[in-house]
């Protein structure tokens, strides 16, 4: 990246803001557990997709899709803390095939002629991803209730997570069937809105955000009753649906700053369709994610202590994930960028100092077998270890973290910063 036609200074106040704002302090984690349940998901998922029916359909090298598992598994585990290990595994499955939508070039509109009609008729969907994706959907929606599991799948349907493997580009960032499918549908022809157009970046990223996947997943039955916490899942969904999507193009907005195929992020969107300067929409964006996350500590502070712990831990561990992820190429700006004395720079050093510490886990810990491996013989024996899953808390443990530090981190950061 041209770094001096980078926004350097804008974009650290815009992110150190943030961080500020949420208190970032991700103690969700000790070191074991996070290696623990991250390589139980990668392991399952892993095996999932090296089937032949999966390696035959998604046209993808074993390499991709190395590098799609490991950044979706590290979503799921550092944000869906207070799941299970095995909803975790099926989740990360999920999110993944929303993943290599995104990165497909394919046409989808003469697979698509007969989608309703099939729909309808209850006969197999012609596109390969609709066949991979409802394959395998009934087995993540046996962890949830019917309302959660309405909006997982209303939302799939709409939206398509804005993640590319191939070319080193991400979510979080989440249910997404057809929103996602007809997001993806429209970004593939790179159109940001025209001037004048206010509704239509919200308009877009709303559909390929996953915001309401993302909301209903974090609450499956076993330990939520939706029946007794509806009017508190549902709120949570509807809050989901803008900070998830706000916080994802805030921290990817480095990445994806002069990459081609990003072109169509929130930012963009807003400079062309409200006629304002990329500074400025940057900025809007900055407001909007502060807000959101003002209204969800504000809104949830007295509600059940499961739903404000469970929004706690999502939304430190998403944060986590952002900064530590390689993807998101954030510790290029601590290396290069923000190598200055500024305050600010200082600052956001500290921050991406505490996201590598627990969140940088080299892969070799927990991505193995590899995808190219279990390939060669699809027909390899259950890897998967049994974890005993996590005992939800009542409240966060912000106590010394030490044994949260990552092998990794502790020879790339200074002592000072551990």
């Amino acid at each position: 990246m041209d770094t001096a036609s980078f926004p350097t200074d804008c974009y650290l106040d815009a992110v150190v803001s943030f961080l500020s704002i949420i208190n970032y302090n991700d103690t969700n984690y000790t070191h074991q557990e996070r290696v623990r349940n991250l390589h139980y998901a990668y392991a399952k998922a892993a095996k999932h997709f090296a089937q032949p029916t999966q390696q035959r359909l998604i046209k993808a090298s074993p390499r991709r899709l190395q590098a799609s598992l490991q950044t979706i598994v590290a979503m799921v585990v550092y944000a869906w803390v207070r799941v299970d290990p095995e909803v975790m595994a099926d989740l990360s499955i999920h999110y993944t095939y929303m993943l290599v939508l995104d990165d497909s070039q394919d046409d989808p509109d003469a697979t698509m002629q007969s989608f309703y009609q099939d729909l309808l008729a209850g006969k197999p969907q012609r596109h390969p991803w609709w066949q991979m994706v409802n394959a395998q959907f009934p087995t993540v929606l046996s962890h949830y209730g019917p309302y959660c599991g309405l909006n997982l799948v209303r939302s799939t349907t709409d939206c398509k997570e804005p993640w590319n493997a191939h070319n080193s580009h991400v979510p979080a960032q989440e249910a997404k069937r057809s929103t996602v499918f007809q997001g993806c549908w429209i970004e593939q022809h790179n159109f940001q809105g025209f001037p004048g157009s206010y509704d239509f970046p919200g308009f877009l990223r709303r559909m390929n955000g996953l915001g309401h996947c993302v909301g209903a997943s974090i609450f499956p039955k076993a330990q939520f009753d939706e029946k007794v916490l509806f009017t508190e899942i549902t709120s949570v969904i509807s809050q989901m649906e803008n900070w998830m999507v706000f916080v994802n193009d805030l921290l990817s907005f480095y990445k994806e700053f002069d990459e081609p195929r990003d072109q169509t992020s929130l930012v963009n969107n807003y400079a062309k369709c409200d006629r304002i300067t990329l500074a400025e929409a940057l900025n809007k964006l900055t407001r909007d994610t502060i807000r959101c996350s003002e209204q969800i500590v504000e809104v949830f502070a007295d509600k059940d202590p499961s739903i404000a712990d469970t929004l706690q831990t999502f939304c430190q561990g998403y944060v986590t994930w952002h900064l530590s992820d390689p993807r998101y190429r954030l510790r290029e700006l601590v290396t290069s960028a923000a190598g200055g004395d500024t305050a600010t720079a200082k600052e956001f050093r500290r921050y991406q100092a505490a996201g590598d510490l627990v969140g940088a886990v080299d892969p070799k810990e927990w991505a193995y077998p590899p995808v190219a491996d279990l390939v060669e013989d699809h027909s390899v024996e259950e890897v998967v270890q049994v974890a005993t899953p996590l005992v939800p808390k009542t409240s966060i443990n912000a106590s010394n973290t030490v044994g949260a530090v990552s092998k990794w981190a502790k020879k790339f950061w200074p002592q000072e910063y551990i």
